[in-house]
């Protein structure tokens, strides 16, 4: 058999094992049973959270902006909460556009704010912050680790609020 064969006849057995979930009220930790919410119950930044990166700064002149969309979902006996992050199109410190795009990780609440990190294709690593600003609304730092260029920022700021 060829390679593609296989990896089709992989991708439909993993379609066909995908289970359906009901719709339910997950805004209490154990929904009204008798046993025990996970260690540390629910965290303020479970849900999702939208807004938008301030991309000025550095070499780019004017105002520019990114949308990001941050869902954390609930957290698992590891304390580790499944985070979803995707971000819009965007311009360029050097004229391109940075295109869409997603990325699925791990996040945990550390000292009143919420981070999680991943690592880009040039193998940067990135972190993003989340911390507690008034009521349904967080204050959100991208920061890029390593050398910057004059075109490159080392963090971007914004204000994220709850969807």
């Amino acid at each position: 058999m060829n390679r593609k064969t296989i990896v089709m006849a992989l991708i439909m057995a993993v379609m066909c094992t995908a289970g359906y979930a009901d719709p339910v009220d997950n805004s209490s930790p154990s929904q009204g049973k008798k046993e025990a919410a996970l260690a540390g119950g629910t965290s303020y930044f479970e849900g999702v959270w939208v807004g938008a990166w301030d991309l000025v700064g550095g070499s780019m002149s004017g105002s520019a902006s990114q949308d990001v969309t941050i869902t954390i979902e609930k957290k698992n006996r590891k304390g580790f909460h499944k985070t979803l992050y995707s971000w819009g199109w965007a311009p360029s410190g050097t004229g391109g556009k940075i295109p869409p795009g997603s990325l699925t990780t791990s996040g945990k609440e550390l000292d009143g704010a919420f981070i999680f990190w991943f690592k880009v294709k040039d193998g940067t690593k990135r972190t993003v912050k989340l911390e507690k600003q008034k009521d349904d609304v967080v204050k959100a730092r991208l920061e890029r680790e390593g050398p910057s260029t004059a075109s490159q920022r080392p963090y971007y700021d914004g204000t994220l609020k709850r969807k």
